[in-house]
């Protein structure tokens, strides 16, 4: 289950069980549990079986303009650096989408490193071989 980063969240795991990442750390979830989560912090939750999770997020979602740049046919070793010249050009409160043909979750915590809290990330689609994620300069 991706997460949203850019927007604080509240997390409520009211069924079943899972494993996670908070930031940096792995760890196990058993409901009942809930948690808060801060912006730029990053959360992703893989579930054990049955779950029933809710998501609360403390945010606007007007911000769904933006350039967009469609990764797929690019060779891999443009894509990050591409990405990183587009996030340092960005203002505070800018924001680009980006299309790939897989999870860009390594990309989020390259730049993460590269730019510590600055890093607003949402997954807006993911389908097969489309993941489309929007990147946010906070």
């Amino acid at each position: 289950m991706p997460s949203s980063v850019g927007h604080d969240r509240l997390y409520i795991l009211s069924e079943g069980s899972g494993r996670y990442i908070f930031s940096q750390r792995f760890g196990r979830l058993k409901a009942p549990v809930s948690f808060y989560v801060s912006m730029a912090e990053l959360f992703g939750f893989l579930p054990e079986g049955k779950v029933v999770m809710y998501e609360i997020s403390f945010g606007k979602e007007d911000e769904q303009e933006g350039q967009t740049i469609d990764l797929r046919p690019m060779e891999h070793r443009y894509r990050h650096p591409l990405i990183i010249e587009k996030f340092s050009s960005l203002e505070k409160g800018e924001n680009f989408f980006i299309i790939n043909d897989h999870d860009p979750l390594p990309l989020y915590f390259q730049m993460s490193m590269l730019f510590p809290k600055k890093v607003g990330w949402e997954y807006v689609a993911c389908e097969g071989d489309l993941w489309k994620v929007r990147i946010r300069r906070l």
